[in-house]
């Protein structure tokens, strides 16, 4: 049921051409904004409004499944006026909302005009393009998750005709009660851990604050797996109410590794893994599962599907986190929940802000099916080379 919580009312009250909005997670931040430009888009005929995202697999999985599940709660939801390709709507007034990614600014500047531009998680947005898409555009909303000082800081917020809204969690009160348990055991991890103090200034109090001690910064993202490249192994890591059950395909092409992530759901027996496995067109290729679940793997089994619990030692954690740093790899720009973990997944720290020698027991689910392929496969033949990736850029803006 579609809910008019205190952050839509907050962002309806804005008045600027350009809108930037920070806040934590869970805050309501885009599902306050996309039900803005429906109306918007319902009450001005003919116009065009343009949501932009990093990535086609981010917009996809991020802004449209949001305004398709607000179009159909409001009942709104006609399936003849949405197109797939390109993913745009079109409404009774002839308006259009369309959705889109840009990896150049001259395509940016090739989109021609529009009446209302919304980045969406705009920290993940190069500004060449960003300022290609604003110049552009009537009236623009962006949102973003402060984990870092950006362009939004340095160059819009800096003009005139901007104006500035932070929200937080307390601001949506369609907040499941489940994701507020999360929120709520992170605040009180917060109180001895360095790391997670920050990551509350960020995400909880939609404060400006910055994420050291990433524990991956050797990746980068790709388009596609190449035809060339050849699947070597999955690896698969369980959840079912709070977390995910997700499972990672590893290909190898020459000297490099690309990773694709297969499936990242909550909520799933073991006859659905079976068959969302097979649906996967992996073949027997060898899935190395946690070994802590015996009993999902042998029930899992049972299906026909080549699947093997993770040969582990001590310290395994760290040591399939070494196989993984010691060379670069790719992440297809797909694999949206991956490429979150992959820059969320940091080093703990204690309440001084010491390192423990330990990453934090979060933002590893689809990590830990990497890490499981390392452990069982790619420590036998991984070759180490020097980075060829720009470190810094790792963390930042891929």
């Amino acid at each position: 049921m579609f809910i008019r919580t205190s952050a839509i009312n907050k962002l309806l009250a804005m008045k600027a051409r350009n809108k930037v909005v920070q806040g934590g997670t869970s805050a309501g931040k885009t599902f306050g904004i996309i039900p803005i430009l429906i109306n918007y888009a319902t009450s001005h005929p003919r116009c065009k409004i343009t949501v932009v995202a990093e990535s086609i697999p981010s917009v996809r999985d991020g802004a449209v499944k949001i305004f398709k599940d607000i179009m159909f709660e409001t009942n709104r939801w006609r399936e003849e006026r949405w197109i797939g390709n390109p993913m745009e709507h079109t409404f009774s007034n002839k308006s259009i909302i369309q959705f889109k990614s840009f990896d150049t600014e001259g395509k940016a500047k090739a989109a021609g005009k529009r009446d209302v531009l919304f980045i969406n998680e705009a920290n993940h947005i190069p500004y060449p393009i960003a300022s290609a898409l604003m110049i552009r555009s009537l009236n623009t909303w962006i949102d973003y998750n402060p984990d870092c000082e950006f362009w939004a800081h340095t160059e819009m917020l800096n003009e005139p005709n901007s104006e500035f809204l932070l929200l937080t969690y307390k601001d949506n009160e369609a907040l499941p009660p489940e994701t507020l348990e999360d929120l709520l055991i992170k605040i009180e991890k917060s109180k001895t851990s360095a790391y997670w103090k920050n990551w509350c200034k960020i995400y909880i109090d939609g404060e400006i604050g910055k994420l050291d001690g990433l524990v991956f910064q050797n990746w980068r993202q790709c388009d596609e797996i190449t035809s060339e490249a050849k699947l070597i192994a999955c690896g698969m890591d369980f959840g079912y109410t709070n977390d995910p059950t997700t499972l990672v395909a590893c290909y190898k092409m020459n000297d490099e590794l690309f990773f694709d992530e297969l499936f990242y759901l909550k909520g799933l027996s073991n006859s659905e893994i079976a068959k969302l496995i097979k649906s996967k067109n992996i073949g027997s290729t060898p899935i190395y599962a946690d070994s802590a679940e015996p009993k999902s793997i042998a029930e899992i089994k049972l299906h026909g599907i080549n699947i093997l619990p993770t040969e582990k030692g001590a310290d395994s954690i760290n040591f399939g986190i070494s196989i993984l740093q010691e060379k670069d790899f790719y992440v297809t720009k797909r694999s949206t929940n991956l490429i979150k973990e992959l820059r969320s997944y940091s080093w703990d720290t204690d309440k001084t802000g010491a390192s423990t020698n330990k990453p934090i027991d979060a933002y590893n689910h689809g990590v830990d099916s990497m890490r499981y392929i390392a452990l069982s496969v790619l420590k036998k033949k991984i070759i180490f080379t020097p980075s060829k990736f720009s470190v810094p850029t790792m963390s930042r803006k891929l």
